[in-house]
């Protein structure tokens, strides 16, 4: 090595030691900050597997696991304390049921699967005939994950006739885990050591949260959902930081650990459980749809397993507009910085892997929030009361038409790690509507990126076709995407996109969210994408979509053929915004805050974000 040479890497060194104390001491007199200071790192796992068979939950479950495997069948049943007497008679049927066992084995050897969830079905995952039955028959649905080959399948069982309606599999989707798994996943995270080395103490239950929620760190099995993973949480609110304890349930380990900034919070660490109407919702809005009629619009509403409010057969003045409109996600990303080993050589999980790291250093870690009903659910963001119809007003104050919403919260919400959607849809008295995403925050920290991701099946047509305007409209043949963000032009100075009837001369511009729709918005930043309706992609009720983490994929991708025609197709619009939030006094964005008010009470302050398209009917 030349003199040159080395002189050059002292230079870098000492360069990159600079800007790293920049970083972390900050300029004096700079802005104060919160959980920027905080030290953003990875902690890996620095004990065998043995270590976590050895916990009692997790043995216990090894063991049953071997002694269904002996016994010829493949799929650990629920335990009786997650079934009612109809729900235990459901899996004794599905345990029967060669369509439902079809994936469970291969090559003549049985593969690992787990019943998770068996509860009564709710309307949204029914096929039209199964609603038919289901309407006088009692009917439960089911879903099991195969581990090997990471797919879920769904049945939907009528247990007055004890017969299988139907059977769906869903490939590369995981569903919400099971009550026994979310314990073994808690169990996992108080007794890792390196949990309890960094938290300088024996962690305790109390301390936990979003111990059932599925969590991803990039370069790890848990990245783009390879693994079942979920993200158990200790949050220190004096200290404004939490330790995410990333569980690997396909290994039964810990994946890894990581340390994250809260923001600041004058909340209390106890907040008392809101209570929830849940046999209301349930009933009114989970096992039956709502009709609507207002202002010339006609539609049918009702709240999804996991996909949020969802509106259907939505006419204007006697004319079909849309079949469904949804929001079937939340992708969570926080972003870190730093170092995440000193080696190249990186072993997670008893495999070597690479941390996929961005500009500067940058590396992703989050969760993928789901929002559904409020009973039979693990693992989404629940439905605070009920959907509502409210007036909608222009900035003048002029009324202009109506809205139906529906507010989802974390129980806990606005502690930190604890999130609140609103799912909303805006009907105008001029055939216009929105589909709108709006996030309250406040989630895990003050560097994250949301994506919510919207479905839109129109119906005004039988035959459609779909325009993108780059100085004139230009015709999409074939299934594709498009980063808004990168648009130069729009026609009329407002929309980027049309879908018209066959002859062009009915259907709808789409106009972006650039920040005109007097919300405060910063505008979506959104990537559509344009595919052919295909059963199974997202008519029913959709299992996870794609990483939380992986901002190069959106999740939708999985349903792009470049080879599949659209023109003049029945067209389905997705739609997923990206936002990043703010926690900087005075620039406050997705974000909420506790403080306390003048008569010394506290106050929570909402900072929303407010995304979605608007369709403006082409007259």
């Amino acid at each position: 090595m030349t003199n040159e040479i080395k002189i050059s890497i002292g230079i870098l060194v000492v360069g990159l030691l600079a800007l790293g104390f920049y970083w972390f001491e900050g300029e004096e007199g700079a802005a104060e900050t919160t959980s920027s200071r905080v030290e953003e790192r990875i902690i890996l796992p620095q004990y065998s597997a043995q270590t976590y068979r050895d916990i009692p939950e997790v043995k216990e479950y090894l063991k049953d696991l071997k002694a269904v495997i002996n016994s010829g069948q493949a799929v650990l049943p629920l335990q009786s304390r997650e079934l009612d007497s109809h729900g235990a008679l459901a899996q004794k049927i599905l345990l029967k049921d060669k369509v439902f066992l079809k994936d469970t084995v291969q090559n003549g050897k049985l593969l690992h699967n787990d019943m998770m969830r068996i509860r009564p079905a709710i309307v949204s995952v029914l096929s039209a005939s199964s609603q038919t039955v289901c309407k006088t028959h009692r009917c439960y649905q089911a879903e099991k994950y195969n581990y090997v080959t990471n797919a879920t399948t769904r049945a939907i069982v009528d247990v007055d006739d004890k017969k299988v309606l139907e059977v769906t599999n869903h490939a590369g989707m995981q569903p919400d885990i099971s009550l026994r798994l979310k314990h073994i996943a808690q169990a996992i995270a108080l007794n890792a050591p390196e949990v309890a080395k960094e938290l300088k103490s024996k962690p305790r239950r109390e301390d936990m949260s979003m111990a059932n929620v599925r969590g991803a760190l990039q370069g790890s099995p848990c990245q783009n959902s390879e693994h079942l993973c979920v993200a158990p949480t200790f949050s220190d609110h004096d200290k404004e930081q939490a330790l995410w304890a990333i569980v690997d349930l396909t290994e039964l380990t810990l994946a890894a650990a990581k340390w994250a900034g809260l923001g600041k919070t004058t909340t209390p660490a106890c907040i008392s459980e809101r209570s929830l109407q849940n046999r209301y919702i349930m009933k009114n809005f989970c096992e039956k749809d709502t009709h609507l009629e207002k202002n010339s619009w006609k539609l049918d509403y009702r709240l999804t397993g996991s996909d949020g409010l969802e509106i259907i057969n939505v006419e204007f003045k006697g004319q079909k507009v849309l079949t469904s409109a949804k929001i079937v996600d939340w992708h969570v990303a926080y972003e870190g910085k730093g170092e995440v080993s000193d080696t190249g050589d990186v072993v997670m999980a008893g495999r070597q892997v690479e941390f996929v790291k961005g500009d500067e250093g940058k590396f992703f870690f989050g969760y993928n929030d789901a929002m559904g009903c409020p009973m039979f659910s693990t693992s989404v963001v629940l439905p605070f009361n009920g959907p509502l119809v409210k007036e909608l007003y222009d900035e003048k104050k002029k009324k202009v038409g109506f809205y139906l919403t529906q507010d989802f919260r974390n129980p806990k919400w606005p502690m930190a790690c604890n999130y609140r959607y609103e799912n909303r849809f805006e009907f105008f008295d001029d055939g216009s509507f929105r589909v709108v995403a709006v996030n309250k925050g406040r989630g895990c920290g003050e560097e994250a990126i949301y994506r919510p991701v919207m479905r839109m099946d129109m119906a005004f047509s039988d035959k459609e076709s779909f325009y993108k305007y780059d100085g004139s409209w230009n015709k999409w043949l074939t299934e594709q995407s498009d980063f808004q963000k990168d648009a130069k032009v729009y026609d009329k100075d407002k929309y980027l996109y049309k879908i018209t009837d066959k002859s062009a001369t009915k259907g709808y511009y789409i106009e972006p969210n650039r920040g005109q729709f007097h919300d405060n918005s910063k505008g979506d930043n959104a990537t559509l994408f344009v595919t052919k309706f295909k059963e199974g992609e997202g008519e029913k009720d959709l299992l996870t979509l794609g990483s939380c983490c992986n901002l190069e994929e959106d999740g939708v991708e999985r349903y792009l053929s470049a080879k599949e025609g659209i023109d003049g197709e029945n067209l389905v619009i997705w739609y997923v915004p990206r936002i990043r939030n703010d926690a900087r006094a005075g620039h406050e964005y997705c974000w909420a805050d506790t403080v306390i008010d003048e008569n010394g009470n506290i106050e929570v302050r909402t900072f929303p974000c407010v995304v979605g398209p608007k369709f403006v009917p082409i007259k």
